[in-house]
Order: structure tokens, then C-alpha cells, then sequence
């Protein structure tokens, strides 16, 4: 699992630092965690519904969900668990299980050992400064960090390489995935026989966000965390945070409530009102990435027109719920689109 300890000559002893959660390892926990969650988070979300709490800041009425949906909640949850099983796929991803710790050490140590020799020519002289700084810490509270090339290669590999590993991680996985999922939208064929699936949630909901086709958890979501993983080569420990940020991040998306006060919305230029647009018939080739904006804006499919957006889910919930209040009405006017239909066929023929 990790480096079990250094050369004898190291002036420190590593040992493999236990998993986060006795009794289960940290892959098994970076699979677990993702899915506790998304239905913890749902749950939340399930509750404000069904109370009426927080009402004033959701984007869609329980009549727009009832009459613009194409999927009960019953199939969907069915869907969603089968899904669920798909982080599976990370496993392969190969996330790094190595505390490489004592290489970061070493590193900084033979940095020190150039800086010395490059820069006693200037009367600098490191190998003193570090001597003294050894001893000032080894007086201090800070236990087992005596020597200053172990504090700063702890601080690098605990939390500054962690810090961009985890960004550049979703950074990858948002490129792929915006690519992959355009293409969904693009490519008539796998929209209609993939994509289509999760699009049957006109009016998502917090758990909804799960509801796909297994190719788009598989592969799209899948390999997408996968080539992140691959590319930044982090911990299954640092993985266990991410996925679990992803997961919170897509039921936050899905939920339909957009509060003014978000963070995660000030941070990656997007919230539930962005994703809700891609749901809509009038935005759904809009709209496509999972965690930035950016490549929306850069790529010019970002629906930027709020004013616009405003109008049309208020003429959407409008119908949505006339459509409701008087279904028979709803039902002659289908019968009469038909009809017209089939006129104009018969006098094309």
C-alpha cells in the first residue's frame, strides 16, 4: 500500500498510514462514498418537496414534473440503482494506491543539495540555514519533523500536490466528458438510442440526476473519472473526496432548487439553473458541461440569455399546469393534432 519505510540511513521512519475507516479499504470507500452521498443528498432535497421548504427557490412546480416527464419515479429509481453500479469501472481506472511520501522527501533534499551548491558562491549558505531551521523545529510542538526536507515534502505530498491534483482531475474529466456528451446530442443515433434516456426528465429531480443509460455511466461518466485519475495520478484516498464531490455536485445540479447563495456556482460558473436549461426542449443542445462552464462559453453552446430563459420556463409551467388542471383538454387536443396529421398525409398522397 505504501512505502513501508525508508533506507536506514533516512533520519525518519514511514510507516503505511491505516484507511480512513477501520475495517474497509480506501478503493472499496472511494466506491461506498459516492453512493451514500447521492442518496443522503437526495434524501435532503426529497425532504424540502415533500414540505415545501425552501419552495420559493425551485426552478419547477410538482405539476410541471407530473405532466412534462416521460418516466415515472418508480422506473427511475430502478434505473438509477442499476447505474449505481457502474463506479465499479473507477477500479480499473487505476487510481495510485502508493504513499509515495519518502519520494517527495527525497526530492526536496537533493533540491536543497543543488540550491546549496548553486548559491555559495553568493555567500548563501543553505546548509547552515537548514541545520538551524532542524533544530528551531525540533524544539517545537511539531513532533517527527525534524528535518526541514520532511516538513516541506509532507506539505507537498498531504496537501499542495493533493490541492492540484484534485482540480486538474476534474478538470480532464469535464473536458472529456463535455466532448462525449455533445456528441450524444450531435450523433442522431446515439441520442436516440442512449442519450435520450436520461433526457426523459424534463423537469429533473435530485436523484434523477443518476437516472442514464448504462453506456453513459459506463463510459461517459466512467471513463471520463478514469482518464482524470490516469492523467494526475492520484491516491484512492484523494479519489474517495472526489467522487464524492462529483456525486453531491450532480444531485446538486438535478435537484431544481437554485439558491443564491452557492459557492460551488461562484467557483465553476454554473448551478442548477445551468443544467436545467439543458434539460429543456429549447435548450437541449445547450448547455453541456458537468463541472465548468468554461467550455460552454468557450465553445459557444453556453444558453447565456437569462431574461430569455426566465420567459420560457414561465410559458413552460404555465401550459405544464393547465395541462394538469384540465386534462381532457389536453387529450382533444391531441386527438385533433392527429387528425390534422393524418389530413395531410392523405393529401399528399
Amino acid at each position: 500500500m505504501a512505502h513501508n519505510q525508508t533506507s536506514n540511513s533516512a533520519p525518519y521512519t514511514l510507516t503505511p498510514k491505516p484507511p480512513m475507516v477501520s475495517g474497509i479499504s480506501d478503493l472499496h470507500l472511494s466506491l461506498l462514498v459516492p453512493f451514500a452521498v447521492h442518496w443522503l443528498t437526495s434524501a435532503v432535497f426529497e425532504l424540502c418537496e415533500r414540505t415545501g421548504w425552501l419552495e420559493q427557490y425551485r426552478l419547477h412546480s410538482s405539476a410541471e414534473e407530473q405532466a412534462r416527464n416521460r418516466v415515472t419515479r418508480r422506473d427511475c429509481l430502478r434505473t438509477t440503482l442499476q447505474c449505481q453500479a457502474s463506479p465499479c469501472a473507477y477500479c480499473a481506472a487505476g487510481p495510485s494506491e502508493e504513499y509515495e511520501l519518502a519520494t517527495y522527501i527525497g526530492g526536496v533534499e537533493a533540491a536543497w543539495a543543488v540550491g546549496t551548491r548553486l548559491l555559495y558562491p553568493t555567500g548563501i549558505d543553505l546548509k547552515t540555514l537548514g541545520s538551524r531551521l532542524s533544530k528551531s523545529l525540533s524544539r517545537s510542538a511539531v513532533t517527527g519533523l525534524g528535518q526541514p526536507a520532511v516538513l516541506v515534502g509532507s506539505l507537498l505530498y498531504w496537501y499542495i500536490v493533493p490541492a492540484f491534483q484534485f482540480f486538474f482531475a476534474i478538470v480532464v474529466a469535464d473536458a472529456f466528458m463535455y466532448c462525449l456528451h455533445r456528441l450524444g446530442h450531435t450523433n442522431k443515433w446515439i441520442y436516440k438510442h442512449i442519450h435520450s434516456q436520461h433526457h426523459r426528465l424534463y423537469v429533473p429531480y435530485s436523484w434523477g440526476g443518476s437516472y442514464n443509460h448504462p453506456f453513459d455511466s459506463l463510459v461517459v461518466d466512467g471513463l471520463s473519472y478514469a482518464l482524470g485519475f490516469w492523467a494526475t495520478g492520484i491516491s484512492n484516498r484523494l479519489s474517495i473526496f472526489l467522487l464524492g464531490y462529483a456525486s453531491f455536485k450532480n444531485v446538486l445540479d438535478h435537484a431544481g432548487y437554485q439558491f443564491p447563495w452557492n459557492p460551488i456556482a461562484w467557483a465553476t460558473g454554473m448551478d442548477a439553473s445551468f443544467h436545467d436549461v439543458h434539460h429543456q426542449s429549447w435548450g437541449l443542445k445547450t448547455n453541456f458541461g458537468v463541472h465548468f462552464g468554461i467550455w460552454d462559453r468557450i465553445m459557444g453552446t453556453h444558453f447565456d440569455n437569462q431574461e430569455l430563459v426566465a420567459n420560457l420556463r414561465s410559458r413552460t409551467r404555465i401550459s405544464a399546469e393547465e395541462a394538469a388542471a384540465h386534462p381532457e383538454k389536453t387529450i382533444s387536443s391531441s386527438i385533433n393534432k392527429e387528425r390534422k396529421g393524418k389530413g395531410r398525409r392523405n393529401e399528399q398522397d
